[in-house]
Formats: C-alpha cells, sequence, structure tokens
C-alpha cells in the first residue's frame, strides 16, 4: 500500500516548485491535432484541435472515453508523437518538433505512462536512481531521495527486485516513486489509478491533490473517471474520434 505521513506527503513536506512563474505557462498547446491515414479513409483524433495552458499550480484532468486520445494527448505533450497540426509551447518556447530532453530542459519534467516503464534490467532502485541522474540530481543525493521515494510508497522491501518479479500494482507504484523523485515542476500522470487495487486507488488522488495544493506542482492528467477528473482544479473534455472516408463521409461524434 502507499504510506502517507500525518502531513500528508511525507518527504516532499519541506520542498516546494521553484521554475518558472504564474505569467509564463509551462505547458501550452494551440488546436494540436492527430490524423492517422488508413486505405478507406483518416481516423482524426481532436477534430476541433486541443488548446490549453498550464501554469504553476495549475491541475487539469483530461476526461475521455477509451480510444479517444488521452494517452495520445500525453505523448504529444511529452514529445513522442509530432501532431499533424497545431503547436506545443514548453515555457514560451515552441518545441512542437523538440524532442522530450529538450522539453525537460525548459520545464523539469515527469511523466507516468499507463503501462510501467521501468527498465527491467535494473533493480526498483536503480530505476529511480538512473531517473535522477538523468535530472542531474548530484549523486550524493541520489541515495537519499531513493530512500525517501520508495519508502512513502512502501516500497523499500523491494528495492533490489527486477520489475518483471513485481505486480502490475507495484510496478505502477514504481513509476510513481521515479517520477516523484526526481522533485518535478510539471507532472503527466496518464490513467493514474490503473493497475493499482482500490486501497492504494484511494490514496493516488489525495496524493496528487497534495503535490499540487501544497507544493505548486503543475499537473496534467489523463482519466475515464469523473470522479478522479472531480480533483482537478480544471477539465478538458475529449470527444470521440472521427473518422473521415476516402469518400469524404465524416462518421462519428
Amino acid at each position: 500500500m502507499l504510506f502517507l505521513s500525518s502531513s500528508g506527503l511525507g518527504p516532499w513536506t519541506s520542498w516546494r516548485t521553484t521554475r518558472g512563474s504564474k505569467m509564463t505557462s509551462l505547458l501550452e498547446t494551440v488546436t494540436v491535432t492527430i490524423d492517422y491515414p488508413y486505405s478507406e479513409g483518416v481516423l482524426k483524433l481532436y477534430d476541433e484541435g486541443v488548446s490549453m495552458k498550464i501554469g504553476k499550480g495549475d491541475f487539469t484532468a483530461v476526461l475521455g472515453g477509451s480510444g479517444w486520445g488521452k494517452s495520445t494527448l500525453v505523448n504529444l505533450v511529452l514529445g513522442l508523437e509530432k501532431p499533424s497540426a497545431g503547436a506545443v509551447y514548453f515555457n514560451g518556447e515552441d518545441v512542437t518538433r523538440r524532442s522530450f530532453v529538450k522539453r525537460c530542459s525548459l520545464v523539469r519534467t515527469a511523466a507516468v505512462f499507463q503501462r510501467p516503464t521501468a527498465i527491467p534490467q535494473l533493480t526498483v532502485a536503480q530505476n529511480l536512481s538512473v531517473a535522477l541522474s538523468f535530472a542531474s540530481v548530484p549523486r550524493k543525493e541520489r541515495d537519499e531521495r531513493v530512500r525517501e521515494s520508495l519508502g512513502f510508497f512502501g516500497l523499500e522491501m523491494l528495492s533490489r527486485s527486477y520489475p518483471d518479479a513485481l505486480s502490475a500494482g507495484q510496478r505502477r507504484r514504481v513509476d510513481l516513486a521515479r517520477a516523484l523523485a526526481v522533485r518535478p515542476d510539471f507532472l503527466v500522470v496518464d490513467e493514474p489509478t490503473g493497475d493499482l487495487d482500490s486501497s492504494a486507488s484511494n490514496l493516488v488522488m489525495p496524493l496528487l491533490r497534495g503535490l499540487n495544493h501544497d507544493h505548486g506542482m503543475a499537473i496534467l492528467m489523463t482519466t475515464a473517471l469523473p470522479r478522479c477528473a472531480a480533483v482537478a482544479k480544471s477539465l478538458l473534455h475529449l470527444k470521440p474520434p472521427v473518422f473521415v472516408s476516402s469518400e469524404n463521409r465524416m462518421v462519428g461524434h
């Protein structure tokens, strides 16, 4: 299970985000769309384009059904996919065609994906340490941050285990621990309660709310659950995708 201290946020109680200002958006998307061509036509996500701004202290939930493009939007924000049209800005700079690494250099960013992403050849502790290394955290601080983060998520007994030996819920908690060990200014979370049992799921949303409210962390979260979306400060509703046939007939909505 997840372990929360009396203050709610364990090792993060004395930490606040420091980069950026409320005047400059950490993230801005401008009428972003993406098209997937097929022999019979084109599948269009976000037909009217997705436009949003997220600044320091913001918490935006993206709500939509299965297959509506929630994970794709996460990939577009992080630079793992490129939009067919529109633009993405990090800290005011156009990064539409730039890499995730470049985006992180502008805004300290961490992500938790819908599928576990821990490196299978590394132990749980090593996975966190590698992430901290990429985030340029000094070596002398890494071990302490790893211990804090693993302890916070109740994973300290699994620090020497390999991801393939863990349950789906444990792997999700490893991904959360790795992301928060970096202490990002901007956290992107795709379906945060997926693969977690009910007791752990009930603690994840208060955790995100606390990180946002108490530490000023900007959060972009996708979910299919209205009760999870209700935790956020603002809500973006996705619409179902539209399929345009080769005869120019539109199917969808």
